[in-house]
């Protein structure tokens, strides 16, 4: 080879290498940042696991910023109405949807999941119905499918000598509760105090039948799960007048059964939130707990269980009207994953958040390590994923617990002003709880406030969009 060819040849490396090199700085010039916002904690594990991946696949660099759990509402509609655009991908509670979609801060998904499908067909009534869609239209992809969930000991509710003592005492077998006056039945008779037997144990501590979400901000799921099956799977307000519903005689009979309840808790239980919930039940300190899925994987798990291979999974209680039984189980928090208006790469974002709802899900659902819960059929039908339990087998039982509440799934509001009239219930039904006014008295102040909550975003209006949330849980067969 001449020496002519030798420099030519050389000249197209050096230049190859600088066009190369070139390229490798446009790239990184077009990596572009979206910040994601959440709930802190272990529900925001997945974007830190996928972030290189999504940097590689996207061009996109994710910031991620953790707000508490409590405080998610008011810290994303700050950035909303002052138009900081310091969020483009909003983790939020679906109960958020009518504040935030109706007052047009997030990016209607429907023209990108044309484009690209979020695969909701594959989502369960409850989620891909009600909470990611807002008037008929598409504004978010599910990411955690929570629902409230009967947990119980198995090895005390199966142990002889307290199946003997339960039927000599109440006349019937024990099993995990059917109804909310077994439940009382249930609670009341686990109950024991520090040196009394449980199991044939001495107990070195004092033992409790059950526990509840006691604070403010979540305390009136529990106490819906019994509103729904008192009045049925009634409403929360009359279709025709929006007149509050929510203080009926049957009502105020479900707030009262849950009073009745505290008398088998922990003394401090109207402190508890999700985390002393859990830990209560794992810890081995009741009997039973109604609480969101992911416990029962945590509950699998030896670092964060007492209790491994103990729990039973079942449908929450209900109310027996002429031997029809009626259980509704709460379908509380849940989140999903938005776009803010203000989002300067939107089709990048909805890419991204496609992604997680579809792509990575069933890893995110199927760990311990989050708080996120199964809302895909094919998460359902995945039992082999959910590596937590010792068998396939028990990952099944533990799915088909969960699949028996949502198939009796009773959703939140998810109309304008769901915040308020939810945090107006949990203010006063804490009262209750504490003793300071009666059942009856609590539900009426709830009544009254929501009148006024609901007139401040317009009767019509409100009317409106309650009315045809309740036209989809009826086709649902949610509600009667």
């Amino acid at each position: 080879m001449s020496k002519k060819w030798v420099v030519f040849i050389t000249i197209v490396a050096l230049v190859l290498s600088l066009v190369g090199g070139v390229g490798i700085v446009q790239a990184k010039e077009k990596l572009v940042t979206l910040t994601v916002v959440g709930d802190a904690g272990h529900n925001q594990r997945p974007w830190e696991w996928y972030k290189d991946e999504i940097a590689k696949r996207f061009g996109v660099n994710l910031k991620i910023v953790g707000v508490p759990f409590a405080d998610v509402y008011e810290k994303e509609k700050i950035e909303f109405v002052t138009h900081t655009g310091a969020y483009d991908i909003i983790t939020f509670y679906p109960k958020f949807i009518g504040d935030f979609a109706g007052n047009g801060y997030l990016i209607c998904l429907d023209d990108y999941a044309k484009k690209l499908s979020p695969e909701m067909d594959d989502v369960t009534p409850g989620y891909k119905n009600f909470y990611c869609r807002y008037a008929g239209k598409l504004y978010a992809v599910p990411y955690d499918g929570d629902i409230l969930n009967l947990y119980y000991r198995k090895d005390l509710f199966g142990n002889k000598e307290e199946q003997a003592a339960f039927k000599s005492k109440y006349g019937y077998e024990l099993r995990p509760p059917q109804t909310w006056d077994e439940y009382l039945d249930v609670a009341k008779f686990f109950t024991r105090e520090k040196g009394e037997k449980l199991a044939g144990e001495t107990l070195k501590r004092n033992f409790y039948g059950t526990a509840f979400y006691g604070q403010r901000d979540w305390n009136w799921a529990w106490y819906e799960n019994r509103f729904a099956s008192y009045t049925h799977g009634g409403l929360y307000f009359d279709e025709k007048t929006m007149n509050p519903l929510i203080n009926s005689p049957a009502a105020v009979e479900a707030l009262e059964s849950m009073i009745k309840i505290k008398k088998y808790c922990p003394p401090d239980v109207l402190g508890y939130g999700y985390e002393e919930l859990k830990d209560a039940f794992l810890n081995g300190e009741t009997a039973m707990v109604i609480q969101w899925p992911c416990v029962g994987k945590k509950g699998a798990d030896p670092e964060q269980s007492k209790i491994v291979g103990k729990i039973g999974v079942t449908t929450v209680p209900g109310v027996s009207i002429n031997g029809k039984l009626y259980q509704r189980a709460m379908m509380p928090c849940g989140r999903v994953l938005g776009i803010s208006k203000e989002c300067k790469y939107p089709w990048k974002a909805y890419q991204i958040i496609r992604y997680m709802t579809v792509e990575k899900s069933i890893d995110d659902v199927s760990t311990a390590k989050t708080g996120l819960d199964p809302y895909r059929y094919s998460h359902f039908n995945s039992p082999q994923e959910f590596e937590m339990f010792p068998t396939v087998k028990d990952a099944e039982i533990y799915l088909k617990g969960v699949m028996s509440n949502m198939k009796v799934g009773y959703p939140e509001l998810v109309i304008p002003g769901a915040e308020q009239y939810e945090d107006v219930l949990g203010r006063e039904i804490g009262k209750a709880l504490s003793g300071e006014i009666s059942a009856k008295a609590a539900l009426d102040a709830v009544a009254k406030e929501w009148k006024e909550i609901t007139k401040r975003f317009g009767i019509e209006k409100q009317k409106k969009l309650y009315q045809e949330l309740v036209r989809g849980w009826r086709e649902a067969g949610l509600i009667k």
